[in-house]
């Protein structure tokens, strides 16, 4: 299967009349940037336009709520930043997004309000300044590692 057949696919999934469908695809193709190469078979896709699709797939229906787990988890930075930017730009356009990740910088880079678990326990919660102020730490980072340390 192509990115385009896909995306197509996908849209397919989520509504039935083909002005939704293309207006989806559409949406999807400027997420991922990929152009010509949305032409190329998927198994033929590096890890950052593996994750450019699946985010794309995730948000061109423009949900009221997109919840990503890792949207970054393994990438270069370049690519780490185009998925961070989309993701901000969506939020910005009033998607909410309910972001999982290990890496604390970029949680904090992202995130209006934070909350840290660790070990299935919520250990607090709040803006990442409020978080950081509260625990006298320059990061999230730190204040991870003083909460669940």
């Amino acid at each position: 299967m192509t990115g385009e057949d896909y995306l197509s696919f996908m849209a397919k999934i989520f509504f039935s009349d083909k002005k939704y469908q293309e207006e989806c695809i559409e949406t999807a193709r400027g997420i991922t940037g990929l152009n010509e190469r949305l032409k190329s078979k998927i198994g033929t896709y590096s890890k950052g336009m593996m994750r450019k699709l699946l985010l794309a797939r995730a948000i061109m229906t423009r949900p009221k709520l997109a919840i990503l787990d890792e949207p970054t988890s393994g990438l270069d930075v370049i690519n780490a930043l185009e998925i961070r930017n989309t993701i901000r730009e969506f939020a910005k356009k009033g998607m909410s997004v309910l972001l999982s990740s290990h890496n604390m910088l970029e949680i904090e880079y992202l995130s209006d309000r934070v909350g840290i678990i660790h070990e299935g326990i919520i250990y607090d919660a709040g803006t990442p300044n409020e978080l950081k102020k509260k625990y006298e730490s320059a990061n999230l980072e730190e204040v991870f590692a003083k909460v669940a340390g």
